[in-house]
């Protein structure tokens, strides 16, 4: 599964900077107030030391993909990643924040590829790559 956090610059299979790798074990302690699964599709998640992520999921052409809104959470509970994807394709604009909730990025995306980005350093200045994330 593609997981999009800006913990590094390491790059998911959607692309997507990496914000954090943030993981629930429990699914459904997921705030449900910031996620919702469209229909058809059942929330998952992950926690690693670092972060909290919870997305949606669903069969397609015979394989499990992500389908639907994706959230992750810095530990201290600040929005680390928002984002949209459509049958297993990022999708839209994704957002990441730094661990103090000041805005690291934004990228923009279409069928799975990355067509615009705009990242910030944690001044708020525009950067060419996202700063990494201590």
């Amino acid at each position: 599964m593609g997981r999009h956090l800006i913990v590094s610059r390491m790059r998911s299979s959607a692309g997507y900077y990496s914000l954090l790798a943030l993981i629930w074990l429990n699914p459904q302690a997921a705030p449900a107030e910031d996620i919702t699964c469209p229909k058809g599709t059942t929330l998952h998640g992950e926690t690693t030391p670092d972060v909290r992520e919870a997305w949606c999921e669903l069969r397609w052409h015979g394989k499990t993909v992500q389908h639907g809104p994706y959230r992750a959470w810095w530990l201290n509970g600040t929005l680390g990643t928002l984002g949209q994807y459509v049958y297993g394709k990022a999708e839209g604009k994704w957002r990441g924040w730094y661990q103090t909730g000041q805005l690291q990025g934004e990228e923009w995306f279409s069928e799975g590829n990355k067509v615009k980005s705009l990242y910030y350093d944690r001044k708020g200045h525009v950067v060419a790559e996202p700063e990494r994330s201590e």
